[in-house]
């Protein structure tokens, strides 16, 4: 039942949260649906296995105590049995954990005794079954109703309201579930004001050049390999399990992602440039077609420039509006820090060459994704089987293999979802909350939010990756045009739904939970 309910989870979990990876790119243009689908297999699997353990212990142990669960045998050489006891009275600290039946009696003069055993009580697997009915049910509801939520919420608010009813206020770490509700907040806020630092490095680096496509065409390898370069930081500092790639030193890590950074950057620098610029002209191409054959739509209607948007593609020449070249662009006059809140008119060319920086970043924030949520769903699914297998839920599982089978299951189960159901909700990241992605507005939102997330999964914070999009989505589109390039209508219907997130959640896993207490 847990693992039918786990894959529920995940699979919810891929038809909404899997969305924030690739909406911005499917929304550009920059990858096709099909595309999205294949990459965000590959990546969301890569960041499961190799960083998605972390933040899985700290769903598993971090939010509620669970050795209040603890149930204690006692061997009565009396009567030759074992009974249960409140706690053991013994000498040794030690005790050896069993499966559910007691261990065995001894055998005629056997002496190798075992005078105390623990294990975990049932109750604590109906609870956690409880806790993935009720958030498996909130995710795919309101994926069907393309509604951006996060798992993180609903599995803490399930988690909490089932051990409520079968401990009461005993073992809930309230510091812990305090602090990470703290980071659903500051998630969010710090997500957005990184994508909005980086849409500022690459508006004055490139999008405010004179020459912006050549610019673009420099610069973009440095993007890339800097993107690259973070990606492989958070799996070779302390991060996969596998030893050949791990180094828990943060000198050396450092060192060797920074002679990465530079051998990626520097190695056929000029083939990537061939390479961009042939692609770039490609399908600047393809999409003026496009245009044209819109163009020739009678029921089509010409395209308006928001009030704060400045169009540097014309320039005055003896009193004369003259078009320029694509490619080129007429810099505003003043200063450049007088255009920070004033959005100018992308260069469609230089646009263009942000497409493969783009899929780099997208895959990037998949495979935090695949760190961060994966190991969300798979938390409670980890403690059954624990509970299952060794009698103890607490069981160490940093060196278990059958980990990475169940974070493998997670994702697997993610990828389904997306495929699936995922279309919907990634409309509504694509296109509705912002009606201004672009390429390089994409890269920023899918950059900074790819470094939220990667950065709270290495310290084992579970926070929502959902609310890092969205946030990224709304401070870049504000960044470029004010609040004239967000829908606002939308965005509070998504607010709406994060704070029923907990509270809901919370409802079905107690039901879910009276149920199986009582009758089963």
């Amino acid at each position: 039942i847990a693992f039918v309910f786990a894959f529920a989870v995940s699979y919810g979990m891929g038809a909404n949260d899997a969305c924030n990876d690739w909406g911005t790119s499917v929304g550009a243009g920059t990858v096709k649906l099909w595309q999205a689908y294949i990459l965000c297999a590959i990546f969301n699997t890569l960041g499961a296995v190799l960083l998605g353990y972390k933040v899985t212990e700290t769903i598993r142990t971090g939010i509620v105590d669970v050795s209040v669960y603890d149930v204690y045998v006692q061997y009565e050489p009396g009567n030759n049995t074992y009974v249960i006891v409140p706690f053991c009275e013994v000498a040794n600290d030690t005790l050896e954990t069993t499966t559910f039946a007691p261990p065995p009696l001894p055998v005629g003069n056997e002496t190798n005794i075992v005078d105390c055993a623990r294990y975990t009580s049932a109750d604590f697997m109906y609870g956690q079954v409880g806790t993935l009915l009720g958030v498996s049910v909130f995710m795919i509801v309101s994926s069907v109703f393309k509604i951006p939520v996060s798992a993180t919420h609903a599995i803490v608010g399930a988690t909490l309201a089932s051990t409520l009813y079968l401990k009461g206020n005993n073992g809930i770490k309230w510091l812990e579930i305090g602090g990470i509700v703290l980071s659903w907040f500051i998630s969010p806020l710090l997500a957005g004001f990184v994508s909005s630092f980086f849409y500022l490095i690459v508006k004055f680096s490139v999008l405010m050049r004179r020459h912006t496509f050549e610019a673009a065409l420099k610069l973009c390898p440095v993007f890339m390999a800097f993107t690259l370069t973070v990606n492989l930081f958070a799996c070779i500092f302390d991060g996969s399990k596998c030893e050949l790639i791990c180094n828990s030193n943060p000198i050396e890590s450092t060192e060797i992602c920074k002679q990465i950074f530079l051998r990626t950057n520097i190695m056929n620098n000029r083939d990537k440039i061939r390479w961009l610029r042939a692609r770039a002209h490609r399908l600047y191409e393809r999409d003026l077609k496009k245009q044209q054959k819109k163009k020739q739509d009678p029921e089509s209607s010409p395209e308006t420039l928001s009030s704060n948007v400045i169009d540097v593609s014309f320039t005055v020449v003896d009193g004369e509006r003259k078009q320029l070249p694509v490619g080129e662009i007429e810099p505003p006059p003043g200063p450049w820090y007088c255009y920070i809140r004033k959005n100018v008119t992308e260069d469609p060319l230089a646009a263009k060459v942000f497409n493969s920086v783009q899929m780099v970043s997208a895959s990037l924030l998949s495979f935090s994704h695949g760190a961060n949520d994966t190991a969300n769903t798979v938390g409670p699914l980890v403690a059954i089987w624990l509970t299952y297998r060794t009698g103890w839920a607490l069981t160490d599982a940093s060196e278990r293999a059958d980990m990475q089978y169940l974070l493998l299951f997670g994702a697997v189960a993610m990828i389904v979802g997306f495929a699936t159901l995922g279309h919907r909700t990634m409309k509504l990241i694509a296109k509705e909350i912002t009606t201004e992605v672009s390429a390089p507005s994409g890269f920023t939102v899918e950059l900074g939010t790819a470094f939220t997330v990667l950065f709270c999964a290495k310290l084992g914070i579970p926070i929502s990756s959902t609310h890092c999009a969205v946030g990224a989505v709304l401070f870049v589109g504000m960044t470029k045009s004010t609040s004239e390039g967000v829908d606002w209508r939308v965005f509070g219907k998504i607010v709406v739904v994060w704070l029923l997130c907990f509270p809901i959640s919370a409802l079905i896993s107690f039901i879910m939970t009276v149920i199986l207490y009582n009758f089963v």
